[in-house]
């Protein structure tokens, strides 16, 4: 029974010549195989880019934000400052005004 199975494996595993157009099937299902992992890795590397330059838009306009707020806070300081000197200048032209704008007073006390 050994040498019969022996010879039924033989039989079976005989080499055979592939059908006509074998090899171009094979080498077409590889190419293709092939394309459909670049197309992966290509999808993979668009994403990837995508979220990396929507990160850098994000983190672009936050520090445009940023500066943009520093500069209106620099600007309220300068704006406070100049009202108070303003203020100032004024308090001095006002009183400059009022003393030479106030009545005489009468050397002789009499007030009329």
């Amino acid at each position: 029974m050994s040498k019969d199975f022996e010879q039924q494996l033989r039989d079976v595993l005989r080499p055979v010549e592939p059908e006509e157009g074998f090899e171009q099937r094979v080498m077409a299902r590889i190419a293709g195989e092939r394309s459909r992992a670049r197309s992966k890795v290509t999808r993979w590397v668009s994403v990837a880019l995508a979220a990396s330059a929507a990160f850098a838009a994000i983190l672009g306009t936050h520090e445009w934000q940023v500066r943009r707020e520093e500069q209106g806070l620099e600007a309220r300081k300068q704006l406070i400052e100049a009202l108070r000197l303003t203020g100032e200048k004024l308090d001095v032209a006002y009183q400059a005004v009022n003393r030479e704008s106030s009545p005489p007073t009468d050397v002789d006390g009499s007030g009329a």
